[in-house]
């Protein structure tokens, strides 16, 4: 049988990046076959690694497994020479370099774009950060937190009187997105021209472009969002509502699940009453329309309400929490947890790539790497002794693996 021909074999990425939103995207690309070479610092680990919890027994950091699978790991101390040389020769045989430092820091080390380029004229490299490359703020300091609330998300998420945070770091996911969608872009132009070119994401940038209708529904109707906890801005039933025994999320806002929903709440006229028979009517009395869902559930488990508003085929969902959907058949019948033999932290299982090729399982297969764990192997493969090798990490100028349990 031939080899299974991988979407992106042969294209090399250099990985400078951190924390969430490169490390989300780069994930990804090695998932399709991309093979991601991935900088890190010399020394105590930093960032990412450095936040609990670990896995049992080490220093592995949870929040860095799970985002890490399908690359290699080395080491390289910026402030010497040497250091840099190993890789700007790495960037000479790559399609992509990826940095989120702020804007600026990379140009100050040595490995901007323009350092980049000089080395390979076609190269593409990407910039992620949380106000772009220019603009007033784009020298600030940035966080998804601090993208949240800039670009619009936090003023339309939690209740009237608080503000909320969405749950995860949403803006370093999207911009991932974004990001890595303009790196496949960026591939197919460099193959019909033969250029390269800079490409610049901002996490502010990308929220704002998921804010829904809430933008043309103020450029073009002066109308603003407000803050209404779960519920849908533009229409309804489609907010959590409240059973006996917990919650369950329901959207009936269109005129035919309304009226299943009706016809299950024993209330058919309902659905023709002028003041719920369609979702203008049922937004100007949304306050009477949700008193009688929640009354009518307080009588029933999640369960019996998931079942019968499911038999009746309104949309419903129970809010399950991490250790259910773990456990769920769905997530095992979408390969959504994937394990690993991790070379520190043992067997490790995360989350699997949502991204259903038919022609193959697009899965990176190296586990997540401990911290310079390929420091040796990726250097012997560019030319270097083993003596050169050992000298290097005797100054200093590469390391091996700051964390005193991996296996060497």
């Amino acid at each position: 049988m031939d080899k299974q021909v991988k979407i992106l074999e042969g294209i090399k990425i250099v990985d400078l990046t951190r924390v969430f939103t490169g490390p989300f995207c780069t994930q990804i690309l090695a998932d399709m076959g991309a093979e991601i070479i991935k900088i890190e610092e010399v020394g105590p680990n930093t960032n990412e690694r450095s936040w609990p919890p670990f896995a049992p027994g080490t220093e592995e950091a949870t929040y860095f497994i799970g985002l890490n699978r399908g690359k290699r790991s080395i080491e390289l101390n910026f402030k010497e020479e040497k250091a840099k040389d190993i890789f700007y020769k790495l960037v000479s045989e790559a399609d992509i370099v990826f940095e989120n430092f702020a804007p600026g820091v990379a140009d100050k080390l040595g490995v901007g774009y323009k350092d980049c380029k000089k080395l390979k004229s076609d190269i593409i490299y990407l910039s992620i950060s949380a106000f772009g490359q220019y603009g007033p703020f784009s020298k600030l300091p940035g966080y998804d937190m601090l993208a949240q609330a800039m670009g619009g998300l936090i003023s339309i998420t939690g209740y009237p009187e608080m503000p909320l945070r969405v749950g995860s770091s949403i803006g370093d996911i999207i911009a991932g997105l974004y990001g890595g969608m303009g790196l496949l872009g960026a591939i197919y132009y460099r193959d019909k021209t033969g250029e390269g070119q800079h490409i610049d994401v901002s996490l502010v940038d990308c929220i704002f472009t998921c804010l829904e209708n809430s933008v043309p529904a103020y450029t073009i109707c002066g109308r603003p969002t407000k803050r209404q906890g779960s519920r849908h801005p533009d229409g309804g039933p489609y907010d959590v509502y409240t059973c006996k025994d917990g919650f369950v999320c329901v959207v009936a806002s269109n005129e035919k699940l309304w009226g299943s929903m009706c016809n299950l709440m024993g209330v058919p006229e309902m659905a023709t009453d002028p003041k719920f028979n369609s979702n203008a009517a049922r937004l100007e009395n949304i306050e009477e329309m949700t008193a009688f869902i929640n009354n009518w559930m307080k009588d029933y488990t999640v369960d019996e309400m998931v079942t019968m508003l499911r038999e009746a085929r309104v949309a419903v969902a129970p809010i399950l929490e991490v250790p259910q959907i773990c456990e769920s058949p769905n997530t095992k019948a979408r390969n959504m947890l994937v394990e690993y033999e991790h070379a520190t932290a043992g067997k490790i299982k995360v989350t699997g790539n949502p991204i259903k090729f038919g022609a193959y399982d697009a899965l990176a297969e190296l586990p997540p790497p401990f911290k310079g764990q390929h420091t040796k192997e990726v250097l012997l493969e560019m030319g270097f002794s083993e003596q050169e090798i050992s000298e290097m990490l005797d100054k200093k100028e590469i390391g091996d693996g700051f964390i005193t349990r991996a296996k060497k």
